[in-house]
């Protein structure tokens, strides 16, 4: 892969008295911050060695922008499809702010003088330390701008990284590419040649499920429901709320009762010639799409989707308004079928995996090409 030194934009923290307000409202307040003198340009073209921090976790990366060609040449792999109205919102969102404000989240295999690199470079003070008060993080940078540094991660990942994986940004991947195309038209005054990333390796992450809450409407009772269900799983009512505890186990909300969803060796058996069978792609194909006759999960508006670390506070939020709803929980996926499903070229529903640490907005800026 080829990674691109770039100079970032970042804000002044001594002019931020409430980080969490601050970085909360980037997302619509940016362009506003910036002409307010919120932010400031990094003299000099540089990597940053990126640590998140807190008393529970320590993820460590780095971040650097990387070629477009990249994504068009199909080394950097998503895994999800993406959502129409996001990719509309994030694209519309992205030439306002003419910038990146939120670097695109990649995992990669690990190596072992990535490792001893990024070890050196945390043993000193960081050059940039910003502290979050509502999860209490703090987020480290050191800058890498020494010549001999710059070039030795950019040959690192050139011989070493021949591909990595979208694990936060299927819609930022997508819209700059939007973006390239336009740009190589005429059709708009901006470009972009590169994209603001964080890497880490599969080590420093966690993967955690991604659910779903459904709005059925009149299209079925409960209890029809229940019996159209029951000719795909073997259906065990719960005491009390339980998240799956294997693959191939789904927890179901329905009617403020719980159930414990195990797909029948028939339904599994369908699809025995794949090396991987995921609980997405099977939720997805033979309940959304034939029961609930969900025809493109992109474009319904009917389905919320509930991170792992919501747990059941999530779900019984967005099944709260909902007159006749059902909630999916799964189990998650493992770095190795979603390098499996990304290598073969296979997508997954949206919103299949959620990836931590989760990078903020404005944190870091990439500013588009005029």
């Amino acid at each position: 892969m080829n990674l691109i030194p770039f100079q970032g934009l970042f804000p002044k923290t001594d002019l931020i008295a409430d980080t969490d307000s601050f970085y909360g409202t980037a997302k619509y307040n940016y362009r506003q911050y910036l002409d307010s003198g919120f932010f400031e340009r990094d003299p000099s073209e540089a990597f940053y060695v990126y640590q998140i921090k807190s008393e529970k976790y320590s993820h460590t990366g780095i971040v650097a922008t990387v070629d477009i060609q990249d994504l068009i040449d199909n080394n950097v792999l998503p895994h999800e499809k993406t959502l129409s109205a996001k990719e509309q919102e994030q694209l519309q969102l992205t030439l306002e702010r003419k910038a990146i404000i939120k670097p695109v989240l990649l995992a990669f295999k690990s190596f072992k003088a990535f490792r001893n690199f990024v070890k050196t470079k945390t043993e000193s003070p960081a050059d940039i330390e910003q502290k979050l008060n509502k999860n209490k993080e703090v987020h480290k940078f050191w800058k890498v701008s020494d010549g001999a540094d710059v070039q030795l991660i950019m040959k690192m990942f050139k011989n070493k990284v021949s591909k990595s994986y979208i694990a936060d940004g299927h819609h930022r991947c997508s819209v700059s590419q939007i973006i390239y195309n336009q740009a190589a038209k005429k059709a708009i005054p901006l470009g972009i040649k590169s994209l603001l990333s964080v890497l880490m390796p599969f080590e420093e992450m966690d993967i955690y499920d991604y659910n779903r809450v459904v709005e059925v409407g009149n299209t079925l009772k409960p209890f029809e429901l229940m019996a159209r269900l029951s000719d795909l799983f073997k259906i065990t009512q719960l005491e009390s709320q339980q998240k799956p505890k294997e693959k191939h186990s789904i927890s179901m909300m329905i009617e403020d009762r719980w159930f414990m969803l195990h797909w029948r060796k028939s339904v599994l058996n369908e699809f025995k010639n794949e090396k991987i069978i995921l609980d997405y792609q099977l939720l997805n194909e033979m309940v959304l799409k034939r029961i609930l006759k969900i025809k493109d999960v992109r474009e319904h508006p009917g389905i919320t989707y509930v991170p792992g670390p919501d747990k059941f506070k999530g779900i019984k939020k967005a099944m709260k308004n909902l007159e006749n709803g059902v909630a999916f929980m799964l189990f998650p996926l493992k770095p190795n079928e979603l390098c499996y499903y990304a290598d073969k070229g296979k997508t997954l529903p949206p919103k299949s995996t959620y990836f931590h640490p989760r990078v903020i907005n404005g944190m870091i800026v990439q500013e588009l090409n005029k």
